[in-house]
């Protein structure tokens, strides 16, 4: 007797599931320019639009990362000058958005969902960006980068391109120059503009000083005015006690200063990151005929942009 075995094979054609039902998928970006000229964080939207009569599909989309090597290191550009800014799916901006080969989940791109039944069914999807402000004294100027978006269909684990767009993001940077006043060693605090130089019980030639910090990016010119013209006035009565004042080490008039501002230091160019210091030294003058009492001056530090 014999017997015959019957081997049956069913095969099965392979297929992606990302090109199982919808057709037709666009990446509509309507908003092709960014600028940050009106605030430090945007949020624009991408239009996902496919023909899903066929069926309903996911997608997702990466971001590159322009110029920059990395998505820890997008930025904006002018010239050799660079702006950080970012990325980010959440308006927390925790969740930075990534290109291929960085992408490891959901986290690193946009994600979405097209129903099924509409030859022409769209999705909104939102992201942030937002420039770095850390720094705000960075070159002003004129700063851009091109960023492209690519949008897949499918998910993560089975997907096929469809279409990639780019946006370019803009921000102005404005001329800043800031100015903080602290005592002699102290730390660049842009809410702290005041300085006491107290002598105490007064006599001819005593001394005092203090720092001012200047954080700048174009250049700066620093004045001074003295309310008492250079002299410490009683406060009770018009006696006077007179003064002499340096910036930097160099003695600088300001007898007549009250009603004409008088600069003191000029400088082109950007800050240190840490700030400019310049110290200021404040020596009393003669004492011999002052009466007994309280004096006092107040000086006034104004600065601006040099460029």
């Amino acid at each position: 007797m014999k017997y015959i075995s019957l081997f049956l094979f069913i095969l099965f054609p392979q297929f992606s599931l990302a090109d199982a039902f919808c057709t037709n998928m666009q990446l509509q970006i309507a908003q092709t320019n960014v600028n940050f000229n009106s605030g430090a964080t945007v949020n624009p939207t991408i239009t996902v639009k496919a023909n899903t009569n066929p069926g309903p599909c996911d997608f997702f989309i990466t971001v590159n990362y322009g110029s920059s090597t990395t998505f820890t290191n997008r930025s904006l550009k002018m010239g050799s000058n660079s702006w950080p800014f970012q990325l980010t799916k959440n308006p927390s901006a925790t969740q930075i958005l990534k290109n291929f080969p960085d992408v490891s989940g959901n986290n690193d791109v946009l994600t979405g969902y097209l129903v099924g039944g509409s030859s022409d069914q769209q999705v909104v999807v939102n992201y942030w960006a937002a420039i770095n402000q850390t720094n705000p004294w960075l070159m002003y100027g004129n700063y851009t980068e091109s960023i492209t978006f690519t949008l897949y269909k499918g998910t993560l684990s089975s997907y096929s391109l469809a279409q990639s767009g780019t946006v370019t993001f803009n921000y102005n940077a404005p001329k800043r120059v800031d100015i903080s006043v602290a005592a002699t060693g102290g730390n660049f605090n842009i809410n702290d503009t005041t300085e006491t130089l107290n002598f105490g019980s007064m006599s001819s030639g005593i001394s005092r000083s203090a720092d001012i910090i200047l954080k700048y990016n174009a250049g700066y010119i620093l004045f001074a005015s003295s309310l008492n013209n250079s002299r410490l006035k009683h406060t009770a009565q018009n006696l006077y006690i007179p003064y002499t004042i340096s910036f930097r080490g160099t003695p600088v008039n300001l007898g007549s200063s009250s009603t004409n501002a008088v600069q003191v230091a000029r400088e082109l160019g950007r800050s240190p990151a840490s700030g400019l210091v310049i110290p200021v030294t404040a020596t009393i003058g003669s004492t011999a005929s002052a009466q007994g009492g309280t004096y006092q001056d107040t000086i006034v530090l104004t600065v601006q942009s040099a460029e």
